[in-house]
């Protein structure tokens, strides 16, 4: 039987069920019912996957290294509610209870420890699914054996989808990103390059490197749309690039997904 690993970026998945009851006046009530029916969704997904393992992955709290590289990352993004911060570890001992385990380390985001986890997963011949909707995940769907989706569209997504979604494939997400820029994450682009420029400039050359070392090669306006943005595009292309070599020092094995195990 193939082995399978569910990866849950846990902020995404809760942060969406909690914005969905903002008609709940009762804000401990709203917590509890967000938990409830998040415990519900990773019920339908673990029966809906059966995976071989499974993991509920949590950011850190507090800043992380693209804050330090960058101290306008996810600048104004709207805090979250000071209810459901405080009950974040309420939820993962729920979780826990119900069997999945759940991961946080000081100073990283989920999204790099997802990255790692999908990653080192691949290299054991494991397939991974990503249940997230954050577009930044699909940079790793070049790989066949790691997949997306999208809980709330019930949506999965896989390398093929990606051209079709962005017009490129997988592996030119970040340099694709570094000019237009990630705005959900206050990441910025090219001032000027929006998604069909960049487009004909990454299918000219694939990379930020090599694109500026053939400048003299593209139009006039575009020249001047890239001109004296090359540190800033390399610098925006770190922070949206997934870091796949976390040391996590969790083994694949402590993951398994046991639903008939004693909490």
């Amino acid at each position: 039987m193939e082995k399978k690993l569910l990866i849950i970026d846990g902020l995404n998945l809760i942060r969406r069920l909690y914005a969905a009851l903002e008609s709940e006046q009762d804000s401990v009530r709203r917590v509890e019912r967000t938990q409830s029916i998040a415990v519900e969704a990773l019920a339908k997904l673990t029966h809906q996957f059966s995976p071989s393992y499974a993991v509920v992955v949590f950011d850190s709290h507090g800043k992380t290294w693209r804050h330090q590289m960058y101290p306008e990352y996810k600048l104004g993004r709207v805090p979250m509610d000071d209810n459901l911060l405080e009950s974040l570890p309420d939820f993962a001992r729920v979780f826990r209870f119900n069997h999945l385990p759940c991961l946080r380390i000081d100073g990283w985001e989920a999204d790099d420890l997802i990255a790692t986890l999908a990653v080192k997963a691949s290299s054991h011949n494991i397939k991974s699914y990503i249940v997230s909707t954050d577009k930044g995940f699909t940079q790793l769907l070049g790989d066949e054996r790691i997949l997306q989706y999208d809980y709330f569209a019930k949506l999965g997504y896989d390398k093929i989808w990606v051209p079709g979604k962005y017009g490129v494939e997988p592996h030119q997400l970040v340099d694709y990103w570094a000019l237009v820029g990630d705005t959900t994450n206050r990441i910025p682009g090219v001032k000027g390059i929006g998604p069909k420029t960049a487009l004909t400039i990454i299918d000219a050359f694939p990379t930020i490197e090599e694109i500026y070392a053939n400048v003299s090669s593209f139009s006039e306006r575009i020249q001047s749309l890239l001109a004296g943005g090359y540190e800033q595009c390399l610098q925006s292309r770190s922070l949206v690039a997934l870091k796949t070599d976390v040391d996590i020092g969790v083994r694949l094995s402590q993951l398994r997904y046991n639903p008939r195990k004693v909490g």
